[in-house]
């Protein structure tokens, strides 16, 4: 398997095929998974830290500018689109893929045409000026564009440096800097909304004053960033896996003047152990957007991971669009859960007791 995708998927064959023939420490895989066949000297820029799970090729953080810039002399670059992520993550794999091609180097994409393939056909003529389909294979095109000794740098940063700006009534005068590859990129997603309102009213109603929140799952930093202005005098600890939405949550504190405040960390869920770091303080509260398209093994260990780090009876709220898996993992750890249903979707409030 290379990243949930099948090494049998016909554009995964496709794109591994042509970049096998490479030396592969010559070989850039763009946010696109290990491919079969590919040497473990290859090159892959990652967005996510799961992503270095078990990784056979070198990994560079798609946020480890230095790195990056270093990627000059490659043969090839193979980009794998990532449909969740949206398209506009997918034209700035395929920029970074450009810029890293040595002259003669070959930048890959396998792609349907119902899928966005004409489109990024044409960024790659942008980028390189020149395209063509070299195989095709059940619905999928594997198109090159060769590197004949310019790349346009414009056209480049046109795809790499897309921002966004994300302003919602929720999060009252925050606004969050947002970009391609992360969750809700463009606007604050409704479960982190319905989240925010129903915990803000029962903080009101319980007279909730929490001195540290801990926020999973936490992307740009919407939930962790409204926890500290709700709160002045509490401290906000943010987990988050995406890179990028660790590097843009960190921005957004800052400009927020919340920064010595909330403070966002890297990693796969909750660490699996105790920690003598300040910041890692029993939870007095938790808020909890997991991922929808999580399986229920993942979800689960996402979730009772924060058991060791939650004050006796803290209470944690999860917006889930699932909530039979949820609650059967939190009460299988030993918690109470009580589900409400608002704004089409499922809050739960867990505790554990001891």
């Amino acid at each position: 398997m290379s990243e949930g995708l099948s090494d049998d998927d016909p554009g995964i064959r496709l794109l591994a095929r042509a970049a096998a023939s490479v030396d592969p420490r010559r070989a850039l895989l763009v946010c696109s998974g290990d491919l079969p066949g590919v040497g473990g000297e290859a090159t892959r820029i990652v967005l996510d830290v799961r992503e270095r799970h078990g990784a056979r090729a070198r990994t560079i953080g798609i946020t480890d500018v230095g790195a990056l810039a270093e990627l000059r002399d490659m043969e090839v670059a193979a980009v794998w689109p990532r449909a969740h992520l949206g398209k506009d993550f997918s034209l700035e794999c395929l920029a970074r893929g450009a810029l890293a091609l040595t002259e003669g180097g070959r930048l890959l994409c396998a792609a349907r045409k119902h899928k966005g393939a004409d489109s990024l056909a044409d960024v790659m003529v942008e980028l390189l000026g020149n395209v063509e389909t070299i195989e095709r294979d059940r619905g999928y095109r594997l198109m090159q564009s060769v590197h004949e000794g310019r790349v346009d740098p414009d056209a480049a940063a046109r795809r790499i440096d897309v921002r966004y700006e994300i302003r919602d009534h929720a999060l009252g005068d925050l606004v969050l800097q947002s970009a391609p590859g992360v969750f809700s990129r463009r606007e604050l997603d409704a479960g982190t909304r319905a989240l925010i309102e129903h915990v803000g009213a029962l903080a009101q109603e319980r007279g909730l004053v929490p001195a540290s929140v801990i926020d999973l799952c936490a992307g740009v930093g919407p939930l962790a960033l409204w926890a500290a202005r709700r709160w002045p005098g509490a401290r906000v600890w943010a987990i988050e896996s995406n890179l990028r939405a660790v590097d843009l949550a960190r921005f957004n504190a800052r400009a927020a003047g919340l920064d010595e405040r909330v403070r966002f960390e890297s990693a796969d869920g909750m660490p699996a152990g105790p920690s003598a770091d300040s910041w890692h303080r029993p939870g007095e509260l938790a808020l909890v957007n997991p991922p929808t398209h999580a399986d229920r093994d993942t979800l689960g260990a996402l979730v009772v991971g924060l058991r060791p780090w939650m004050a006796p009876g803290a209470p944690v709220f999860l917006v889930v669009s699932r909530a039979g898996v949820s609650t059967e993992a939190l009460r299988a750890s030993g918690a109470t859960v009580v589900a409400h249903n608002t704004s089409g979707y499922a809050i739960l409030e867990a505790r554990w007791d001891g």
